[in-house]
């Protein structure tokens, strides 16, 4: 029934693009799309064929000499450890590398599409129109900015104690290095710290530009339905009579035909945004629901390594700052999936139920089976999901599953190794 409705009315003129860009409304997205472009995984859209080609080239050398080599040195290090501690120092790291690279190749296929939904939130129907519109948004750049501060804080927090620590022990940030040993010059053992330093620093970078990407995403459209839930609480048609006296002298009063169109038009652009934000929510969650399955799925076991190593295998305060640290990176990354995912579902009740507050008995026939169809889409709600083969819910109780799930695999563990 609602598109019946849509096909009567010119809708191209809301997507007129605007020079702003979204960048400019959220500055945690300013510094992820520099991290891509470091990466040479950005590139500019109006790149000719050849550039194009020699800028994936590029990239593809960067990935190979700061990513690979430095996943390939820790599976390496995997391989030679003698103890438990070591083996659970390493896979630890190993798994985020390999998650990681993971996350990255996906990215890299898919750039195209990520930068035309970066491009789509341009659109005028995204754009604020009002002061009481741009609290919403206030809140999503105050929120995404947050946990990418929290996360880059303590993930770099975490390199740069492993580069500090390795340079007062002169020993390597990944023990294992090809033709390095106690006999080789000091100069060279820096020069491989410092190349482990930055690699591993460019591979949380990416992870936590990635992350924060989608996170960020989440955020906005998030902000967009409260901003659509403000649409909703204005379109009033009281607002829009016109008052009359009878004969009688009883006032009363009466909807002028031009009144009511601008009433439903207003109601059909509110369902117009609805389908738009929630169209452009399914096209962020079927893109990225893959990537971040692997990251929930592989979150639990990470947990649980670095529960156990926290609980059991560290000696001294430096070992137990690790752990917190790396800890407290795991449950942020994690975490701004839930939380954002959660704000969505609980931001789609409040948009159904502002469509009841909306004056039914004062509209006009048209006007009250739009509103009614437009009810019965709301009232399903939105289920912000990751869906592939296996579907996990984005919400705060999926985070305290995870949660459950890995202290319940680190009690099985601890039971085997006591």
């Amino acid at each position: 029934m609602v598109r019946l409705f849509f096909r009567k009315t010119r809708v191209t003129k809301l997507f007129i693009r605007k020079d702003e860009k979204p960048e400019m409304f959220l500055p945690s997205l300013r510094m992820i799309l520099f991290i891509f472009r470091m990466f040479y995984a950005w590139p500019d859209e109006h790149l000719e064929k050849s550039a194009l080609w020699w800028y994936r080239a590029k990239g593809v050398l960067f990935r190979v000499f700061f990513i690979y080599l430095s996943a390939a040195t820790q599976l390496a290090y995997n391989f030679t450890v003698t103890s438990r501690e070591e083996l659970f120092a390493g896979m630890f790291v190993l798994l985020t590398q390999l998650v990681m690279i993971l996350k990255m190749e996906f990215f890299y296929k898919n750039v195209s599409k990520i930068q035309q939904l970066i491009r789509r939130l341009n659109g005028k129907l995204y754009q604020s129109r009002n002061a009481e519109e741009d609290i919403p948004l206030a809140r999503a750049r105050k929120k995404s900015t947050i946990f990418w501060v929290l996360y880059f804080m303590f993930s770099d927090g975490l390199v740069t104690e492993w580069l500090v620590i390795s340079l007062l022990l002169t020993t390597l940030i990944v023990p294992v290095w090809p033709g390095v040993d106690h006999t080789t010059p000091y100069w060279v053992v820096l020069m491989v710290i410092l190349y482990q330093y930055v690699a591993i620093a460019l591979n949380a970078s990416f992870n936590i530009s990635w992350d924060s990407l989608v996170a960020a995403l989440l955020a906005l459209t998030n902000a967009h339905l409260h901003r659509l839930q403000i649409q909703l609480l204005k379109v009033d048609a009281n607002k829009r009579m016109i008052t009359v006296s009878p004969i009688d002298g009883d006032t009363q009063s009466v909807p002028t035909k031009s009144d009511a169109d601008v009433v439903y038009n207003e109601l059909l652009q509110c369902i117009i945004f609805h389908q738009e934000v929630t169209g452009f929510l399914r096209e962020v969650l079927t893109l990225f629901s893959g990537p971040m399955l692997s990251q929930l799925y592989c979150s639990v076991f990470i947990l649980c390594i670095t529960e156990f190593r926290l609980l059991t295998d560290v000696n001294t305060m430096a070992d137990t700052m690790q752990a917190v640290m790396y800890l407290v990176c795991l449950v942020i990354q994690v975490v701004q999936y839930c939380y954002f995912g959660n704000e969505i579902n609980y931001m789609a009740q409040k948009v159904h139920q502002a469509t009841a507050f909306v004056n039914y008995p004062d509209m006009n026939i048209k006007t009250r089976k739009l509103l009614i169809a437009f009810q019965q889409i709301t009232a399903r709600g939105i289920k912000c999901s990751a869906k592939y083969i296996f579907t996990i819910e984005l919400s705060m109780q999926t985070f305290v599953t995870i949660i459950k799930t890995s202290y319940s695999y680190l009690a099985v563990l601890r039971s085997m190794t006591d």
